[in-house]
């Protein structure tokens, strides 16, 4: 135990002690802790006086959070030392003023059910840092403190909602302003408010044990939800954009949860009453608000119909269905728009699931209908419609095909409309430019789109919409795409760059050969900066593997050496891998050796100007899904390369790169690795027998290891610093389960090696002697720390009420 946790047991319960001389000693060590707070610049002093602060909290509850509040609003100002001497560029990556501001939200928590509004105000504070994870550390301290806890719920004397009722009446108290300069963590705590849960956590040495029920009207709870919907309405009003407003909306919602629906007749009354002033302010904002947060109102209202447990909350959602009917522009909006809208009867739909089967083909044939309908006399009306429609946001805008079919279909169809959208309104339209020029390059009567593409290019605007807006219809239209390839060079528009690969690979697939130099000249460009995020633009296109598949080798060579920069290597970037493989494995292999040797220069050149950043290359994966299966075909060419390379590798490094990529290929030990690495041990050079431990470092422990362990054995002299290395070997363990898992392990290696110890070669017999007693003592100590470890556990948490 360090000397910090043995004062702060000692002051811990010092302050449960109440005497004239403790009361001096506690003061002293406040005053001293506090002047540290205030002044003091020692990383380690400051971290350790908000520890021995959160211990004296009980005592000095009333100069607690003043003090907390000057210390985090002046800590950033000053220069984090250790010993006096600024922090090294090590220790300010993890020692900094951020985490010290969080250790202060941690004593400010202590404090939050006494001082409440005054907690409430410094979690609201720090929940406006600019630093993420402080942001973070506040919001989630304000949401703990706003849900129901049963061991605060009924606390004796027991508290009920009395610390959500404070929260709220505060929050309630804030001007407007204030209102909407928190309100997403606000909303945040309001939706907790109003969950229908509480919650409760109990511990003993070896368990934790999580109770969940159902909140009830008592308590409090029933005027603390009202309080929490009217303080929500309050803020609907407070901002008309439709993410402030959707935010809202999710946290009234969440006042229509219930947990069970065998409660008692006050808790489900008080349920109805939320669910249905929930429903009637909705259906208040039918007929004025935008048409996005219509369609929101929409889908909640369904399932709040849909899971209506009394009558009258089934007819409130009906009454919102109805009103949503009746809204005409609304109903045009859903058919072409509606990824959240509800199609079809609401009593059916909660009867059936097939009644659920309104199609994309029925709202097609709906904008087909639209679509005919615009004329001139229509012109204004719908080019305003669609001004509207396209305000619509989505975190994919692939949840708007059946809108993007009916663009396109008015580029096709209804140019000049399709004309004056992209030129008169392109800001607004500009989300969905893509299908209007698609449309537009379809239709051969309308040249002008050409020199509106022709002007934007020059101009570097819309470079990447004009790109994309070439799949599957730009075989005709290469000279436009490499126009924008030239353009985006000019101007190191990476992103245009990296759609241009995927067009280039889908228009080869079409039957374009001349797009194959486009690809590659755009993977030129990007490769001249070292940017490989194309991966994850491109992989999973089957026309990109078919282009693959057609390239020459030295093209194929090129895109390998382009990867080589690319700090990880997941699963889109595999599936590149896979599919070269399959064209060239050697050419994969030499291409994981120049990662390692590029992680190597990497390494180098930090070292040479002190550079330690955060950036980190991971030159081989942890694990492979596909190119193991590849890999493992060829492991005499595998093993070779990395043999090579071995000469010149960092031998500490060699088991995090070389070997894991053997791991990888092979994560199961075993023929024909064993063999192989046999060879390797025969030939007996000592450069031979340290690849041959790299690898198996990586197979911690495994049993099936050890034939070729015992042949390492054989191979080098008694006691040799070998026989530490392969001791390792044997002693590691990878997971381990349970209090005793290692004891166990190391019990399991210990019979394995009793085998050896009647072997005819000395060599053997010697190590297994030598090592068996080394784990028999570390059984011995690992026992018997476990031993004292749960005795000191059950000391503290105590033990399960069925234990004996």
């Amino acid at each position: 135990m360090s000397d910090l946790d043995l004062r702060l047991a000692a002051l811990s319960k010092l302050v449960d002690i109440k005497s004239a001389a403790v009361d001096s000693r506690l003061s002293d060590e406040f005053k001293r802790i506090s002047e540290i707070l205030q002044k003091s610049t020692e990383y380690n002093a400051l971290s350790e006086s908000l520890k021995i602060l959160a211990v004296l909290v009980p005592r000095f509850h009333m100069a607690t959070l003043p003090t907390l509040t000057s210390f985090v609003r002046t800590i950033s100002n000053r220069g984090l030392t250790e010993e006096g001497k600024p922090l090294s560029e090590t220790q300010v990556r993890y020692w900094t003023h951020e985490s010290l501001i969080r250790e202060a939200i941690d004593v400010a928590e202590k404090i939050r059910y006494v001082h409440t509004e005054d907690v409430i105000d410094f979690l609201l504070e720090m929940s406006q840092s600019a630093e993420e994870e402080v942001r973070a550390k506040a919001e989630r301290s304000l949401e703990s403190l706003a849900a129901y806890h049963l061991d605060i719920f009924f606390s004796t004397p027991p508290r009920g909602a009395e610390p959500q009722a404070r929260l709220v009446t505060h929050l309630s108290k804030l001007k407007d302003d204030a209102l909407l300069r928190n309100a997403n963590v606000i909303l945040r705590v309001l939706s907790k408010v109003l969950s229908p849960t509480i919650e409760g956590t109990s511990w003993s040495y070896q368990t934790i044990t999580i109770r969940r029920g159902s909140v009830t009207s008592d308590g409090g709870v029933a005027a603390v939800r009202s309080d929490a919907i009217n303080l929500a309405k309050r803020m609907y009003g407070l901002d008309k954009s439709i993410e402030h407003r959707k935010q809202v909306l999710h946290t009234l919602d969440s006042a229509t949860r219930r947990e069970r629906s065998d409660s008692d007749a006050e808790t489900l009354a008080m349920f109805e009453r939320d669910t249905i002033a929930v429903l009637e302010f909705m259906h208040d904002q039918v007929a004025t608000d935008a048409l996005p947060l219509v369609q929101s109102i929409e889908h909640m209202a369904y399932w709040d119909y849909f899971h209506g447990a009394t009558q009258t909350i089934k007819e409130k959602a009906l009454q919102i269905r109805d009103a949503l009917a009746a809204h005409k522009e609304y109903q045009i909006y859903k058919q072409l728009i509606g990824f959240e809208g509800i199609f079809g009867n609401w009593e059916d739909l909660s009867r059936s699931e097939e009644a659920w089967g309104y199609s994309d083909a029925k709202r097609k044939e709906a904008a087909r209908r639209y679509l005919d309908e615009i004329d001139d006399s229509s012109f204004d009306l719908w080019k305003n419609r669609i001004l509207e429609f396209s305000k619509t946001r989505s975190n994919d805008m692939a949840m708007f095909p059946v809108y993007y079919e009916f663009l396109e279909s008015i580029g096709k169809e209804k140019p000049q409309l399709a004309l004056n959208l992209i030129t008169v309104h392109e800001e607004v339209m500009a989300y969905f430019l893509i299908p209007l020029i698609r449309g537009l390059w379809a239709n051969v009567h309308q040249p002008e789109i050409e020199g509106i593409v022709r002007e934007w290019i020059s101009a570097g605007r819309n470079l990447t919409t004009i790109a994309k807006s070439l799949y599957n219809v730009g075989v005709s239209k290469l000279d436009v795409l490499t126009a924008v390839l030239t353009r985006a060079s000019e101007i190191d528009d990476r992103e245009t760059l990296m759609q241009i690969m995927g067009v280039a690979a889908n228009l080869y697939s079409e039957g374009a050969n001349d797009a194959m130099p486009i690809f590659m000249q755009a993977l030129r460009e990007l490769a001249k900066k070292n940017d490989t995020r194309w991966v994850s633009v491109i992989w999973f296109r089957k026309d990109f593997n078919a282009l693959i598949r057609a390239m020459a080798s030295d093209d194929r060579t090129e895109l390998l050496t382009s990867l080589i920069p690319l700090p990880n290597l997941d699963y889109h970037g595999e599936e590149i891998l896979s599919e070269i493989a399959q064209q060239d494995l050697k050419g994969v292999i030499d291409f994981f050796i120049e990662r390692i040797k590029y992680a190597r220069s990497l390494e180098k050149s930090k070292k040479e100007s002190d550079d330690f950043g955060e950036d980190r290359y991971e030159p081989v994966p942890y694990q492979l899904h596909k190119l193991n299966g590849l890999l493992s075909a060829e492991p005499g060419q595998l093993l070779a390369a990395l043999r090579r390379d071995f000469e010149d590798e960092v031998q500490y490094m060699f088991s995090y790169r070389g070997a894991r990529l053997i791991k990888s290929a092979f994560p199961a030990f075993g023929s024909p690795i064993e063999e192989l690495l046999l060879d390797y041990t025969r030939a007996g050079s000592q450069d031979d027998i340290d690849f041959v431990i790299g690898v198996l470092r990586t197979y911690e422990g495994s049993l099936s290891t050890y034939e070729v362990c015992k042949a390492i054995v054989k191979t080098v002299p008694e006691h040799s610093t070998v026989w530490n290395e392969v001791a390792a070997i044997i002693e590691s363990t990878g997971v381990v389960h349970g209090e005793y898992g290692m004891v166990h392990s190391f019990e399991s290696k210990q019979q394995a090696l009793s085998t050896w110890l009647t072997e005819e070669n000395e060599h053997v017999r010697a190590f297994a002697e030598w090592l068996s007693d080394g784990l028999r003592r570390f059984i011995e100590n690992e026992r018997q720390r476990v031993d004292e470890g749960l005795a000191l556990r059950k000391y503290r948490f105590g033990i399960d009420k069925d234990e004996t």
